[in-house]
């Protein structure tokens, strides 16, 4: 089904840059990918594509045609696919950017995200940035979500980055993940909330073992795609140079604590998103959208 969109949507889409994380080394999957970038790992059940072609997928079909996928370790073989003849046949290349990292991802993925300030074509003062993991599979309906917020709020992601999230049971989750292995050590992200001015605003990101949340009612869930203005990463980029941090999480934690303000959107609950990391995650995956779904 192809999307309308009034003029002003696409207004709004046009001010929107996708940035694709694919540049770590993905320690935590060398049995699934050992020679080659986990953005590359091929997912049975969905046609035997790539991790990151169905990301770029889910974009163009959300006709947010502004990409850039941020590469490191490996990143000539990120380069060669998104460059390759096959994949050009099937998306307009040309509003697909590559974006060496340099050696800036070895200090780890906060530093991917930063190396795009370095780009004045990337980096642009009237832009809203949309970060996603190159690991993780989205479900469509929760992009779509994400985006529909954004749409409907734009002006308030002038003042404001977003952190949307989902709730779940935890002890629910945890039957599901002992299906296949009881001993699953699931690593969760998760916020805390308060209220401020009539807003929900994260008040801390935390990482637990999904064991260890068993006996909580409701966990809200981070679904890590992050929304940052450009504003916000400037301050982002200020503070790294001040504090040794790697990751995002640890980064917006230090913000909060400096008074800036995350917004907390709820999504619903229903749409999933799959993180690679090992053969178990595929399995999960691929029983989850057998039949393509």
């Amino acid at each position: 089904m192809e999307l309308h969109l009034s003029q002003h949507e696409l207004r709004i889409k046009e001010k929107i840059t996708s940035i694709i994380l694919c540049a770590g080394k993905g320690t935590r999957a060398k049995e699934i990918a050992q020679s080659i970038p986990k953005p590359l790992v091929k997912i049975k059940s969905l046609g035997n594509q790539s991790i990151l072609s169905l990301m770029i997928q889910s974009l163009k079909y959300l006709k947010l045609d502004q990409i850039v996928v941020v590469t490191g370790h490996l990143g000539n073989k990120i380069a060669d696919f998104v460059n390759s003849q096959r994949f050009k046949s099937r998306f307009n290349e040309e509003s697909i950017t590559i974006h060496s990292s340099g050696e800036m991802y070895k200090l780890g993925p906060l530093y991917s995200l930063l190396s795009i300030t370095k780009s004045p074509q990337i980096f642009k003062d009237d832009r809203f940035f949309m970060i996603l993991p190159g690991d993780t599979i989205f479900d469509t309906e929760l992009l779509q979500e994400i985006l529909d917020f954004i749409l409907l709020n734009h002006s308030v992601l002038i003042q404001n980055s977003i952190i949307f999230y989902r709730e779940f049971r935890p002890n629910i989750l945890s039957k599901e993940f002992e299906k296949y292995y009881v001993n699953y050590g699931k690593i969760i992200s998760y916020i805390k909330v308060r209220e401020k001015n009539a807003k929900a605003v994260v008040k801390e990101i935390s990482q637990d073992n999904l064991k260890s949340l068993y006996n909580q009612r409701i966990v809200y869930q981070i679904i890590p795609v992050f929304i940052f203005n450009n504003a916000h990463i400037n301050i982002i980029k200020d503070l790294a140079k001040e504090v040794n941090v790697r990751s995002i999480r640890e980064v917006v934690n230090l913000l909060i604590k400096k008074k800036e303000q995350f917004l907390a959107i709820p999504v619903n609950p229903n749409y999933n998103f799959y993180d690679i990391d090992s053969n178990l995650d595929l399995k999960i995956l691929n029983d989850k959208k057998k039949g393509g779904q």
